[in-house]
């Protein structure tokens, strides 16, 4: 009996926090998760000398235009990943393709990603279908001010 009784309260708690969370979420969605970008900015890179992207930080909410070289006679196709330092994904885009001068373009919306760190992988599929390394790009999100 003793038993039955813990469990009961142990599912009550569980519930509290659940409602909880739901409570949080739906007013997160209300406001809306992100926030309109007032500032657009462009960076360029290459995936034979990449350079670290900055992204946030201001006091207004940016959105960042980000150009990557990916000129190369091997692909034609191309996976973008967006993943944290401890390897958790954030984002994923597969079968992109170069525009006229040769770049992979991707926006991003400044409020998207929580502060931290992380790696934008480029992959290249071959033309059976499977994928290559093709280069990474190290990426930094600041919290706005």
């Amino acid at each position: 009996m003793l038993l039955l009784v813990v469990f009961g309260a142990w599912q009550a708690v569980r519930a509290g926090i659940a409602d909880d969370r739901r409570a949080m979420l739906e007013a997160r969605a209300a406001d809306g998760f992100l926030l309109p970008p007032s500032v657009t900015r462009t960076v360029r890179v290459s995936l034979h000398s990449p350079a670290r992207i900055t992204l946030g930080g201001g006091l207004v909410p940016e959105r960042l235009d980000i150009f990557i070289n990916a000129r190369s006679n091997r692909f034609n196709v191309f996976r973008v990943a967006i993943a944290r330092d401890d390897g958790t994904a954030a984002l994923h885009a597969d079968r992109l393709q170069r525009d006229s001068n040769g770049d992979l373009r991707i926006a991003l919306n400044s409020t998207l990603l929580p502060p931290g760190r992380y790696v934008i992988r480029v992959e290249g599929f071959t033309w059976r279908g499977e994928t290559v390394a093709a280069g990474s790009i190290p990426m930094q999100v600041v919290a706005g001010r």
